[in-house]
């Protein structure tokens, strides 16, 4: 390796100093469907095989193993992470290899797979027994359904300590949780009409709430940590639109707030949704789709209560991440519960592929190699050093080398600054 030239690698690095951000690009078609309390490990599937993954900063992707497409043809659901980032849930293949049901992955002891069956009532619909779509903060319980008598979905809890639980649900109609409160008292999703439609329903200790009324159907789909604010969408009467909603609990019923639609979605056709709330409830995100189909043309977006609805690509370079020249976002899929961290899904603008991008808002400051909390020559002199030795602190983009690409790293986070 050429040795670097130290007076312009100060001039450059010295040269500005503004509020910082972090951003991570992750690999074509891992997508991350969830975060840990402070959005430092993630979970999501890997599009193709639908296979479930976690990621932190320093590993990378890492693939948990147990898809069930490529061995039966079917996969379902969304893989959701603990606040500590030690347990997963999802879909997986069963212990035999013959039929979908939900799993739990901890970090210490991989899967177990939830069958033997799930439930007395539970039977198996071509290959799928269940399905996982949320798992508690606290990692002791999986939400999501099974199928029973009558080929319906029943929605249902599982806890480690106490086994499945069937929730209430309209005689002959199908219902799926979709996301749980810290301690799974609080769990949100949707129960179908007798007619079809899906609407937004909560079941508070069990005791099942039709929060919103919706024709053309709608759902909740995230929740709070403590149950009070509850994410999704409803129909915004006037336009008839499906409109991301908040609602939050006011000790005895949901209030219903609707966030509205993008400029430019037109009445009738148009629809949003949030795929995640805040712990605070002060932070919204999800996608707006500008046609009644939900693969056509679409935004992410995000809603805070001191900006509104705004477009993702805008509200990321308000707060100091441009993405523009990088990614065209679609979706803003998930968000950490303490509100730092999002996860964004849209196409790579140099290859056309379909990307998660990581934006933290909170980030550690990788260019303070001295850890003093201040930038200066001293950061400088430390990372110089660190790459003439190769020493693994100054490997910032984590791809086993020392060259240009560290010190373009470590020049973006220096001028970047510290948070």
């Amino acid at each position: 390796m050429k040795p670097m030239n130290i007076n312009m690698l100060l001039v450059a690095a010295m040269a500005s100093v503004a509020s910082g951000q972090s951003m991570t690009l992750l690999p074509d078609t891992y997508i991350v469907s969830d975060f840990s309390y402070d959005g430092s490990v993630a979970a999501g599937n890997m599009l193709g095989p639908y296979e479930t993954f976690r990621w932190t900063a320093e590993t990378g992707p890492v693939l948990l193993g147990r898809a069930s497409l490529p061995l039966i043809g079917l996969a379902a659901g969304s893989p959701d992470i603990s606040h500590d980032g030690t347990r997963i849930s999802a879909s997986i293949v069963n212990d035999t290899g013959e039929f979908l049901t939900q799993g739990v992955w901890d970090i210490k002891d991989g899967w177990t797979s939830l069958e033997q069956p799930i439930a007395p009532d539970a039977i198996i619909t071509d290959g799928n027994m269940a399905s996982a779509w949320g798992l508690s903060g606290d990692g002791s319980t999986v939400s999501g359904f099974y199928w029973y008598t009558g080929a319906h979905a029943r929605p249902s809890k599982w806890n480690r300590d106490t086994g499945v639980t069937s929730l209430p649900v309209t005689a002959g109609l199908s219902a799926r949780v979709n996301a749980l409160s810290v301690d799974g008292s609080v769990v949100v999703g949707w129960e179908a009409t007798p007619t079809g439609p899906w609407q937004p329903t909560v079941w508070r200790d069990e005791v099942k709430i039709r929060i919103s009324e919706s024709p053309g159907g709608s759902t909740a789909e995230a929740v709070s940590s403590d149950g009070n604010f509850v994410a999704g969408n409803a129909l915004e009467t006037t336009t008839q639109n499906r409109v991301p909603t908040l609602w939050e609990w006011d000790g005895s019923s949901y209030i219903e707030q609707r966030l509205g639609l993008l400029p430019g979605t037109p009445a009738f056709s148009g629809w949003g949704i949030a795929w995640g709330v805040s712990d605070d409830g002060s932070t919204v995100v999800g996608t707006n789709f500008y046609s009644i189909n939900p693969g056509g043309s679409a935004d992410g977006f995000v809603w805070t209560e001191a900006t509104g609805l705004m477009n993702a690509m805008d509200y990321f370079a308000l707060i100091g991440v441009d993405l523009s020249g990088i990614i065209d976002i679609r979706a803003v899929d998930a968000i950490s519960p303490d509100g730092s961290t999002f996860a964004a899904t849209g196409f790579h603008l140099s290859t056309g592929d379909l990307r998660t991008v990581i934006i933290n808002t909170n980030a550690a400051c990788i260019a303070d190699m001295n850890g003093d909390g201040v930038l200066d020559f001293f950061d400088v002199s430390a990372f110089i050093a660190a790459l003439t030795a190769q020493d693994a602190s100054a490997d910032l983009n984590d791809d086993g080398q020392f060259n240009f690409f560290d010190v373009s790293e470590f020049l973006s986070a220096f001028a970047a600054g510290c948070p």
